[in-house]
């Protein structure tokens, strides 16, 4: 299985075909010529190691509270996305609805204001996928912009110290699949993101890319589509001697009372329903918690 490079500036017609081979293939691609420029990627990824580099006195003002909320800084060991493995070596700073978020919220100024640019140059990007996964599956292109108000739209600063596993079977992000509609994901030049292959024992590295952001559909378009577009499952290794690594995330999920539930286009009498309808906040909202501890 390879992932995948998709340029996001190709024909209409080539990008909805490459995008559908992905997303059915793989459930990951690579998507270059975004218009998100590497000195503005560069800032945010120099902004977040700034504040990982903070104290954790400094940073644990800003802690996380619970899965409801989805907001704040999270230390290594608080949060398992294997839920059946031992705790990830990773810390955070989740980011749920940003342009919601009180003054207060917010490390500084000047990181609130750096974030919600970049947030905004990535939703034109989420918007245009949005459109393009709509139009594949024959339901109006603002179906899943209508849908996504912002609510459940999360942004997330991620750092991978340089930790050796403690426990057998530790990692830096434990296999999971994500739990919306879409991933971006910018990685820096320190690799470990890993993709499980069709052979359920193979993982496919994916290599940083300057430039490129990693895209993958998560578990409510899994659902939507009746299985047609993979939530495919994903890990990140421990960085064991391999320096710090930093990535930045935009989860792309559905608002609260969204009902989730098989499009008619990817059903019919030979492929049934396989998913019973469910709402977006129940889905996530039970992830949230059975990864947090």
């Amino acid at each position: 299985m390879q992932i995948p490079t998709i340029s996001f500036a190709s024909r209409d017609a080539t990008r909805l075909a490459n995008l559908e081979a992905a997303l059915a293939d793989t459930g990951f691609m690579l998507l270059s010529d975004t218009g998100i420029e590497v000195a503005q990627i560069s800032a945010v990824f120099e902004a977040s190691r700034s504040f990982f580099q903070c104290s954790d006195e400094f940073k644990q003002r800003f802690r996380y509270h619970g899965a409801t909320d989805n907001f704040g800084y999270q230390s290594v060991g608080m949060e398992s996305l294997d839920p059946d493995r031992p705790p990830d070596l990773k810390e955070a700073l989740t980011v749920r609805n940003p342009s919601a978020r009180r003054d207060a919220d917010w490390p500084s100024a000047g990181l609130r204001d750096l974030l919600l640019d970049f947030y905004q140059r990535c939703l034109v990007v989420a918007h245009k996928l949005q459109g393009d996964t709509a139009t594949l599956l024959d339901v109006p292109r603002d179906y899943f912009h209508s849908r996504i108000t912002g609510e459940n739209v999360t942004l997330r600063l991620l750092h991978y110290p340089p930790l050796a596993a403690r426990k057998s079977g530790q990692l830096g992000a434990g296999a999971h699949t994500d739990y919306g509609l879409l991933t971006l994901l910018f990685q820096d030049q320190v690799g470990g993101l890993q993709v499980l292959g069709q052979q359920s024992d193979t993982w496919i590295p994916v290599a940083p890319r300057a430039g490129e952001i990693v895209v993958n559909t998560g578990d409510l378009m899994e659902r939507w589509t009746n299985g047609r577009f993979r939530s495919t499952c994903h890990r990140v290794q421990p960085q064991t001697g391999a320096g710090d690594r930093y990535s930045l995330a935009l989860f792309l999920d559905p608002d609260d009372t969204v009902e989730v539930s098989c499009l008619p286009s990817c059903v019919s009498e030979r492929n049934p329903a396989r998913y019973p309808p469910t709402t977006a906040g129940e889905h996530i909202l039970a992830k949230l918690r059975a990864s947090h501890r």
